[in-house]
């Protein structure tokens, strides 16, 4: 596992993946062990509707980078710098860029560029333009129609979510605690307004959410935070979970699933173990319960569909945060953030596998294998389809064969 920031950060797949979800070699406590891959019989089948290839993926790393749609393109990177744009139906590639500085030697004459990655974390497209997030520091605009480079602008940390675009603004969350928002247009700092972050946190950061003239965003602090979009003027903040225990470690709380907004309502997750509803007029909690994750959580109707860092599977009334289901067939095997497709509850794991759970009583209805690679982002809906992008950077479009 390669990291940055050694000294004050974990990676997910340390602190929690590993230290929570276990490792193989743990024979004295079975608890921690990956369960047993499931054995069903499939109640559907589906159809790969489209395949490609961009880069390398991710490589080694832990990175959660997730394709992004629009304009009736799918858009996918490699944690490098490559980027590609391909027609939403047909998976037709229509165009490709590569971010990095142009290769100063010779070598740039036969294809071969050894720039600096730019380690691309996340992508998000408005305004007919693609904003690219970097954990370098970086924002990136493309042009959505060719992929030419618009602008570049550094900011103080690192991107290590996707960012969002509202009110004319490109608005993201970094490492170091800081909510940036750019303009759209040329990337010019509009505000810059920063949080506290613990000595210890995992390493990742939660997007940003926008409704009603606002910015909600999770911290490392345990916190979510509202700023007023058009200024950056902190609004409320309020404590989703607080530190305990002796050691650092034990002391996370970092808020890194993406906040989730029905109405005035608020829903967050957070690793030190509370899933909370705010009610945003008055900065009040709603209902508190005791579930400790990392990943995204979905909403579907007046439920949450999440997992926790053991990667059991929940949903949760969001009126009254009463569990109306949970699953433990996946326990401990690293399972991606879910997301809803049709009727289905559909998340990845460490052995490439992709599994479709009822959304209404949470059984599992269907998986397949889609390589022998661990899937680590979060699969995206558009159109119909399904899009799931594995580690070493296959991009497939997936389908439900009726």
């Amino acid at each position: 596992m390669k990291l940055n920031y050694a000294s004050k950060k974990l990676a997910i797949s340390l602190a929690l993946s590993a230290a929570l979800a276990g490792c193989a070699s743990n024979d004295e406590d079975p608890d921690l062990l990956p369960a047993d891959r499931p054995e069903i019989q499939n109640q559907f089948s589906t159809k790969v509707e489209w395949r490609a290839s961009v880069g390398e993926g991710v490589e080694d790393y832990y990175s959660r980078l997730t394709p992004a749609t629009g304009y009736e393109k799918i858009f996918a990177a490699d944690r490098s710098g490559l980027i590609a744009a391909y027609e939403q139906d047909t998976g037709k590639l229509v165009w490709k860029t590569d971010t990095r500085a142009e290769e100063d030697s010779y070598l740039r004459y036969i294809g071969i560029n050894l720039s600096p990655d730019v380690r691309i974390s996340g992508m998000v497209t408005s305004y007919e333009k693609l904003f690219v997030g970097c954990e370098n520091g970086q924002i990136l605009a493309l042009d959505v129609n060719s992929g030419e480079i618009l602008w570049q602008a550094d900011v103080l940390g690192e991107v290590l979510s996707p960012p969002i675009a509202e009110e004319g603004k490109v608005i993201v969350n970094l490492g170091s605690g800081n909510t940036v928002a750019l303009d759209a247009d040329d990337g010019s700092t509009l505000w810059d307004s920063l949080s506290d972050v613990p000595s210890l946190t995992i390493r990742g950061a939660s997007s940003p959410t926008y409704a009603q003239g606002g910015v909600f965003v999770g911290g490392a602090n345990g916190k979510v935070l509202t700023y007023a979009a058009a200024t950056g003027q902190l609004a409320w903040d309020v404590p989703i979970a607080k530190p305990q225990g002796a050691t650092e470690l034990a002391r996370i709380v970092d808020v890194d699933a993406t906040p989730v907004i029905s109405g005035y309502n608020l829903f967050a997750l957070s690793a030190g173990g509370s899933l909370s509803a705010v009610d945003m007029r008055s900065a009040r909690i709603v209902w508190k319960r005791d579930y400790a994750g990392y990943q995204n959580i979905s909403l579907d109707g007046s439920q949450l569909l999440l997992s926790d860092e053991r990667s059991v599977l929940y949903a949760v009334d969001t009126r009254t945060g009463v569990e109306n289901w949970s699953n433990l067939i996946l326990r401990n095997r690293q399972v991606t953030a879910g997301v809803v497709y049709q009727d289905y509850y559909v998340v990845g794991d460490f052995e490439g596998y992709l599994y479709f759970f009822n959304k209404e009583d949470g059984k599992l209805s269907y998986m397949r294998q889609l390589n022998s690679n661990e899937l680590l982002a979060q699969p995206i809906v558009e159109d119909g389809k399904l899009y799931v992008q594995t580690r070493d950077g296959n991009l497939f479009a997936l389908s439900i064969v009726e």
